[in-house]
């Protein structure tokens, strides 16, 4: 029974990778014709489709156990909230630079800094929570 799960699984991924690239050429090469577009974007659909049943299947032991060990931590939380801390912090660095006539380009890459580190920990963060609530 396990071995033919993964065996759909495989074959699944195949299927969506196919037909993710079939779409993309249509839509990168059908510029003016309407009919390839539409083959596309119904190739685009059907993947979805693909993912949405293979979703569907029952998790192996060995994603079971992954899953635990990606679930989110007290932690997590704690360390997204000192990054948005620290993007209050360098904006307020950066409004006082500016203030001040703004003679040094240290308070943007601080700036900037924070704001990517901060969009990229909350993004996989939200990203982590929102794979944990799905409906198996």
């Amino acid at each position: 029974m396990g071995n033919r799960d993964k065996l759909k699984r495989a074959f699944f991924l195949a299927a969506q990778i196919v037909l993710f690239a079939v779409a993309a050429i249509c839509l990168y090469y059908a510029h003016d014709n309407f009919a390839i577009r539409s083959v596309g974007l119904l190739a685009i659909f059907v993947s979805l489709a693909i993912i949405r049943r293979s979703r569907t299947l029952p998790a192996s032991p060995e994603v079971r156990a992954m899953e635990s060990a990606w679930a989110l931590k007290p932690w997590h939380w704690l360390v997204g909230l000192v990054l948005v801390i620290a993007v209050v912090a360098s904006y307020k660095w950066l409004q006082h630079d500016a203030m001040t006539g703004g003679k040094s380009a240290i308070p943007v890459y601080a700036f900037a800094a924070a704001i990517l580190l901060s969009a990229g920990w909350w993004g996989g963060l939200f990203a982590r929570w929102l794979s944990q609530r799905r409906i198996h």
